[in-house]
């Protein structure tokens, strides 16, 4: 498995909170056996203090199926952000190597990485713990406070 964050990098992501990784559901459509090595969705997230609340903000990107293309061995499409901007995924499957490839661009700049064997889940775990990146676009949530009967 490869990941193009270095340890520093991944250190400040978990101390502002991102910690989340995703495991999306596979593309299962009739007909198109092609795109079982895609997900239907990706989700992104980080939590953070916005306004002086704490508040956690998500990125769903969705297939453009009209960018699926395969040369010999390798099969990729590219995922475009729900929110809009310059905020795109390029996923790609290796069927003779068995590898996932998945890289993530916010306006125009490549802002990680993850690289793995045939492996679902670790690889789209890998991918999604990159959680948001600075310039992304997404929608911000308030925490809700807790219940009085709960705060000390």
């Amino acid at each position: 498995m490869k990941n193009e964050i270095t340890k520093e990098e991944s250190k400040k992501a978990m101390e502002r909170g991102t910690f989340f990784g995703f495991v999306p559901h596979r593309l299962e459509i009739k007909g198109f056996p092609e795109l079982y090595h895609f997900p239907f969705n990706v989700l992104f997230m980080s939590y953070g203090i916005k306004d002086g609340k704490q508040v956690s903000g998500s990125a769903l990107y969705e297939p453009d199926f009209h960018t699926y293309n395969k040369d010999g061995h390798l099969s990729f499409m590219r995922y475009h952000n729900i929110y809009g901007g310059d905020c795109y995924l390029m996923i790609a499957y290796d069927e003779k190597n068995e590898r996932y490839i998945g890289e993530k661009f916010v306006n125009g700049k490549m802002v990680g990485m993850a690289e793995c064997d045939s492996d679902w889940h670790k690889f789209f775990a890998h991918l999604t713990i990159i959680g948001l990146a600075k310039g992304e676009r997404c929608m911000f949530k308030d925490f809700e406070e807790k219940p009085a009967e709960n705060q000390e």
